[in-house]
This record gives structure tokens, C-alpha cells and sequence, in this order.
């Protein structure tokens, strides 16, 4: 049997173009064919296999495939199948099919020659181009560079660039309201708006707060209405022309003296700064080491501890201050050997016991005149006496150790419980204290001395610490209200002062003697002192007081103030400051 088979071709491409092109048809396609038999068509029932290849004679099998077609009905030579080699396979490479037959139910194929290509129509041709492209391209399938041209126009859906590659050359027009992650250190040109800027920003043109520390270096000009409550620092040569400009922070620098308020017991003095002290201690102020000439220090005592100034090494302070000066006695009721004094703040009215006088003898003209004062309740000798600050309530303790008070400047007495060696009171004359404690203020600051050392309470005597002393061998101690100001007797020595809370001490008397009773005023600017009888030295009552000596020169740390004092320190050149200003009494060791 002859068999020959033609094949229409296009109408596989069609249906092959179609099918990639809208998934929803599949890859199946309709392949028309004539078979004749011996010359003749043929018909009946026959069994075709199609088989894929690459060339036209070679065994290049492709993988998909063969199709096996079985009972395909032949009219009069003429047959339509279906033929499906599935996806993938259709991609623009060259094939050609071959085909074999056999009768329906036959055991053997019978191959036809020649394969027959499998090509296009012109349809299928043009399509090659997308130019009509429906429906939806994988992008799998594109390759290569698109043309600038083909891409042009507007896309209104979201396009996403994901690769950090991406470059964008061109010029961008909209609002730009989307962008996110937006670097601004990528602007290079342009002016953002004021309004997008924070609240700390200098604006072109708007009022404007700075709350941060700004440093204005340049040659500024502030002609507006400008407030800066902030630190700042204008290095600058800056003009300021409008009469509503108002400062209300600190400033510091070329006369400018800011205030800084501090609760510590040292610090270190920065160049035109005030030092509001708070402290309840005594607080040391460091001058600067550096100055220049001008430089302005001030210091105000706010706290209760008061202050010293401490100078570097090379460095004094030059100008009039309070200081101890040497001791007198004063007219004695008799001579004999006394044990304590103690004296109203004005010094005028003096309290004075010992062993060569019975009771308490008193004296109100500074110790002029003498008299004893209840005698009749007083007929013991004492041994310690204190006073209220106005002379008018008196403590005494007799050599029995008992207490005794007058509330009437010792007109009458009346015993107190208890027992003591010593005894002193606060400035009212409310409460006093025994066991060698010393007090002329309102009973918070506490000064005492025991086993040659001395130490202050700041807090009623919760707390104690140490503060420096002049000699070994203390015997007596009296201190002002804020214990800054002290005085101390040595037995068989000298009697030293201290304006510093002990820092520094200033021998007050030349010549050795037994020091027994000592007392200081509120203020620490009057004082007194007894000496006792031993061997040939004679006992006796001495009266201090201090005054201002004029160009005074420190250099060792001996300025000084209490509570309510302040001064303006400057800078004049040659390592030297000198007082330009100050208020309270100023001491200097």
C-alpha cells in the first residue's frame, strides 16, 4: 500500500499562535491531512502516530511526543486530529513532523517520507511582533532593552521598583506626597519651605524659639523683638538696635557676671561667674588659675555654712578686711583666779565667774564697773556662765556642778535638773547645752572640743565632723551662731582666732597663759577671754573685738564670710585680685 499524506501547516501555526497567547484555549491544535492508498484516497479507519523533529533526516528527536492518534476517520482521502505536544515546545524553533499509519487494529506503523516542515502562516508571521498583543505577557518573556520610546506615556496603576540599582536621569514633575524614606542629605538644590522645617530651626522669615545652647560666632545684627532665655554664647561682634530685646538668662564673659546657684562645699571658679552659695557647710571658692586682666569673680553667701576664697599658688587678694586684733583686759571686781565669761551681742553687758569671786559678778559698761548679782542665791563659786543675747537670761554652774537660771539678768536664780562642768546657750536664751558644746546662735550649728579636737554640727548635732585646730592642748572654745568664726585657748598658750571654720588660725596674743573660759557674739565680731591663776601667772578677763585693717594682703586662703556677706572679685594684673564691691563684713585671717 502507498500512502502519502500532505499536510496543511497554517492551520497549526494559527492554532499554536493562539494557544500561547490566551492560556485558555491550551496547546492543542487541529492538523488537517489527505492519505491516499496505492494512488487512490483513501478511507475507512486508521491509526496515526506524529512525531517531532529537529532536522529533516537526523535522528534529533524532540522530547515531546510521538501522539499516537487511533480510529481517525478518512473520507475520501481527507482526515482532521488533534494534535497536543504539550507546553514549551512551540517556542520559534524549527521542527518537522513525521508521520506514520497503519490500518485500525494493524500491529505495524508504516513511516511516510519525507518529514514535513512545520511552518507558519502569514498571521502567525505578524504576531511574531506582539504588535496586537491582547491580554497579558509574562514578564518571563520579555528580554533584553526596552526602547525609551516604548515605554513612554502615563501609568496610572502602582509601579514598583524594588532594586537598589535603579537609576532615574530624567526630569519628575508632581506632588511627591507618597515618597517615603526620603534622605534629606540628598537635596541638593532648591528651598524647602519653612513649614517643613521643626520648631528648633532658624526660619528665613518667622519668629522663632531656641531652646538648645547656641553659639553665635560671626558678625551678627538682632534688629527685631528677641528674647534668649536659653545659654548662649555670642563670640561675635553683634549689634542689638531694638529697644524691646529682652535677656532673661545668664550671661556670662567681659563684665558679663551670670549667676550659678550651687549647694556643694567646693568649687572651682570659672572667669566672670557669681557663685550663689547654698550650702549649710563652708564652702571653698577656688580662684581662677588663668585670669586676664578685668576678669570678674563674685560670691554670695546664701547658705547658712558660709565661704573662703582659696588662691592658687603665686596668687593674693589685696584690700580692706575684718580681722582679729590684739586682746586688753578690762577693769577686774578683784584680782582672783577666773574660770568664764560671757556677754551680751553688744558686748556692753559681761558676765564673769571663777574661784576668787562668790557667784556671778556682772558688769554693764564693757567691764568698767563691777557688781555682783544675787548673792544671797548665789553664795557658791561657779565655774561656767553663759548669757542670752540681750544680757538679760543667765546660766551658771557652780563648782558643785549644779545648774542655775536667771530670767531677770541675775537678780534672782532658780535651779535647773541636771548636772555639768560647762555650759553655753542659744542667742534667745531658750535651751542651752553642757559637756564643753559651744552655741551663740539658734541651737542648729554646734561647735565642741574634747581630747585636743574640735567639731562642728550643722544639724543640732545629728551629725559631727572635724575641723582643724590651732594647738594641741585646747582648754577653752566659743564660736558665732553659723561656727565659722572661732576662737580657741590653749592651757599654758596662746589664744587663736579663725574666720574660716578652722582652715587657717591666727595667733591672737603673744605671751602664754592659762586660757580657761572663752565667748564669741552671734556674729563672731566680739569676743572675750579668761585666764586662770597658775604658779605666777595672774588671773584675768580680756576683751577682743575686731576691726578692718586697711591693705590687707592674703595669699594663704583667709578670706572669708558668713551667711548674708557677698564680694566682687577682679582680676588687676601681677597675680593679684583686689574687692571691687562686697556686702557684710569680710574677714580675712
Amino acid at each position: 500500500m502507498q500512502r502519502k499524506i500532505v499536510g496543511w501547516l497554517f492551520s497549526v501555526w494559527i492554532v499554536t499562535g493562539v494557544a500561547q497567547l490566551l492560556p485558555a484555549q491550551g496547546t492543542a491544535f487541529t492538523y488537517q491531512g489527505q492519505l491516499n492508498s496505492s494512488g487512490s484516497p483513501a478511507s475507512g479507519n486508521f491509526d496515526l502516530k506524529f512525531t517531532l523533529f529537529g532536522s529533516t533526516n537526523l535522528a534529533s528527536l524532540v522530547a515531546a511526543g510521538p501522539i499516537t492518534n487511533s480510529a481517525v476517520a478518512v473520507t475520501n482521502g481527507m482526515f482532521t486530529t488533534l494534535l497536543d505536544f504539550g507546553t514549551g515546545v512551540f517556542t520559534g524553533t524549527n521542527y518537522w513532523l513525521e508521520m506514520a499509519v497503519r490500518t485500525n487494529g494493524a500491529t505495524g506503523f508504516t513511516t511516510l517520507s519525507p518529514r514535513q516542515p512545520l511552518t507558519p502562516v502569514p498571521y502567525a508571521i505578524f504576531a511574531n511582533t506582539a504588535s496586537n498583543l491582547s491580554g497579558s505577557l509574562p514578564s518571563t518573556q520579555l528580554s533584553g532593552t526596552l526602547p525609551s520610546s516604548q515605554i513612554s506615556g502615563t501609568y496610572s496603576g502602582p509601579v514598583v521598583f524594588s532594586n537598589s540599582a535603579n537609576t532615574f536621569i530624567g526630569t519628575f514633575s508632581g506632588a511627591g506626597s507618597s515618597l517615603s524614606n526620603l534622605s534629606a542629605s540628598q537635596l541638593t538644590t532648591g528651598t524647602v519651605a519653612d513649614a517643613r522645617l521643626s520648631t528648633n530651626v532658624a526660619l528665613l522669615n518667622a519668629s522663632q524659639t531656641f531652646t538648645a545652647s547656641n553659639k553665635f560666632t560671626g558678625f551678627n545684627t538682632f534688629t527685631g523683638f528677641n528674647t534668649f532665655t536659653g545659654t548662649n554664647n555670642l563670640t561675635g561682634v553683634n549689634t542689638f538696635t531694638n529697644t524691646g530685646n529682652s535677656f532673661s538668662g545668664s550671661f556670662f564673659g567681659n563684665g558679663l557676671v551670670g549667676w550659678s546657684a550651687t549647694n556643694v562645699t567646693a568649687v572651682s571658679a570659672a572667669i566672670d561667674h557669681g557663685y550663689l552659695l547654698t550650702s549649710p557647710q563652708m564652702t571653698t571658692v577656688t580662684l581662677p588659675s588663668s585670669p586676664n586682666v578685668g576678669d570678674i569673680i563674685r560670691i554670695s553667701g546664701a547658705g547658712t555654712g558660709g565661704w573662703q576664697v582659696k588662691e592658687n599658688s603665686g596668687q593674693s587678694i589685696f584690700g580692706n578686711f575684718a580681722s582679729y586684733h590684739n586682746s586688753y583686759p578690762v577693769g577686774l571686781p578683784t584680782a582672783g583666779d577666773y574660770h568664764d565669761v560671757a556677754a551680751s551681742a553688744d558686748g556692753t553687758r559681761i558676765y564673769l565667774v571663777g574661784n576668787g569671786i562668790q557667784g556671778v559678778w556682772a558688769s554693764s559698761d564693757s567691764g568698767k564697773t563691777w557688781s555682783s548679782v544675787g548673792s544671797l542665791s548665789l553664795s557658791a563659786f561657779c565655774q561656767s556662765v553663759a548669757c542670752s543675747a540681750n544680757g538679760k537670761i543667765v546660766y551658771a554652774v557652780t563648782t558643785a556642778d549644779a545648774i542655775l537660771m536667771s530670767n531677770n539678768s541675775g537678780s534672782t536664780w532658780s535651779a535647773v535638773s541636771g548636772s555639768a562642768t560647762t555650759i553655753s546657750c542659744t542667742a534667745d536664751g531658750s535651751k542651752y547645752f553642757t559637756g564643753n558644746i559651744v552655741c551663740s546662735g539658734n541651737g542648729t550649728y554646734l561647735a565642741t572640743f574634747a581630747s585636743g579636737s574640735i567639731s562642728v554640727s550643722t544639724n543640732a548635732g545629728s551629725t559631727w565632723f572635724s575641723v582643724p585646730v590651732p594647738s594641741t592642748g585646747l582648754s577653752c572654745l566659743a564660736a558665732s551662731s553659723d561656727c565659722t568664726r572661732l576662737v580657741a585657748g590653749v592651757n599654758n598658750g596662746l589664744l587663736y582666732g579663725s574666720a574660716n571654720l578652722g582652715a587657717t588660725w591666727t595667733p591672737i596674743t603673744t605671751t602664754n597663759q592659762f586660757w580657761s573660759g572663752a565667748w564669741m557674739s552671734e556674729d563672731g565680731s566680739k569676743f572675750a577671754a579668761t585666764v586662770s591663776n597658775n604658779g605666777s601667772t595672774t588671773g584675768g578677763i580680756y576683751n577682743y573685738g575686731v576691726s578692718v585693717l586697711p591693705n590687707t594682703l592674703s595669699s594663704n586662703s583667709t578670706i572669708s564670710g558668713s551667711q548674708s556677706t557677698a564680694v566682687e572679685l577682679q582680676y588687676v594684673g601681677n597675680n593679684q585680685f583686689m574687692p571691687v564691691s562686697s556686702a557684710g563684713t569680710i574677714w580675712a585671717n
